[in-house]
């Protein structure tokens, strides 16, 4: 990708809502310092909130009363590290490419990753996926009693319902991680994993002169999914369609793809 190419796509980004779903970078996800002159793809259901919470530190910026409202930036009164959209286009082009910054993120294993997202976005019917969840009914043909109020979809409905998507229409939470990363274009100096998430942090904390107390924090979890052996929701069929939805994850990232198998 040139130069002019790398402007307009940058461009793109910053033109659309934070947060929608397209094929192009999405803007609320990009995390960005620049005194320490890094740049973090935040990649929703890889530690995506303890990543902010920890770079927020970090940079001596308050935390916001509800974790939570770290990804949306918008507790009255703090100030929130910035995103690719607060930065002119020739700023946001030298962020993607300069050696002089620093550029990671984090990686999960896709069957883990996609299981977490369909029970903290679908299967919590207190989540605001409610139009998302009636698309799968409709496709899956549920039952549709009369006053009742809906129930939740199972995962292997929610699978079959993403995998007639291309990934550029698919929600954050669930696009592809090499779709979420742009590889392509952003040229990455570190790629950990979340199965050894405080020894990788600590490693890209430890460049910024991270305080001990931040990073003895890594080990404390926020925002966490219970945890259940992935067994319990995979069976080999199912777990083949998702290897065949998310292969160049498990190719490019390094997972097995058997992994299901062992996870908890």
């Amino acid at each position: 990708m040139t130069k002019t190419d790398l402007y307009q796509w940058t461009d793109d980004a910053k033109s659309r809502p934070p947060g929608e779903d397209s094929p192009g970078l999405n803007s609320a996800d990009t995390w960005i310092s620049p005194r320490h002159r890094y740049f973090c793809m935040a990649i929703p259901k890889n530690a995506c909130t303890k990543t902010k919470l920890v770079l927020q530190q970090l940079d001596g910026l308050p935390l916001p009363l509800e974790p939570d409202r770290i990804h949306y930036r918008d507790e009255a009164g703090l100030a929130f590290l910035p995103s690719i959209a607060d930065f002119s286009s020739a700023e946001g082009v030298e962020i993607l490419t300069s050696p002089d910054w620093f550029r990671f993120a984090f990686a999960r294993n896709p069957y883990a990753r996609l299981f977490s997202a369909y029970r903290s976005q679908v299967m919590d019917l207190n989540s605001p996926y409610v139009g998302f969840r009636e698309s799968i009914r409709q496709a899956a043909g549920y039952p549709t009693a009369s006053g009742a109020t809906p129930g939740r979809v199972g995962f292997a409905d929610f699978v079959a319902y993403i995998g007639g998507q291309t990934d550029g229409q698919r929600d954050g939470h669930w696009k592809s991680q090499t779709g979420s990363l742009h590889l392509e274009r952003i040229r990455y100096d570190f790629i950990g994993r979340v199965e050894s998430f405080a020894v990788d942090f600590a490693g890209v904390l430890r460049r910024f002169g991270a305080s001990p107390e931040l990073l003895s924090s890594l080990a404390e979890r926020v925002n966490t999914t219970p945890a259940l052996p992935l067994a319990a929701a995979y069976g080999k069929r199912l777990a083949d369609t998702v290897y065949a939805i998310y292969e160049e994850d498990f190719e490019r990232f390094g997972y097995a793809r058997d992994s299901w198998m062992f996870l908890d």
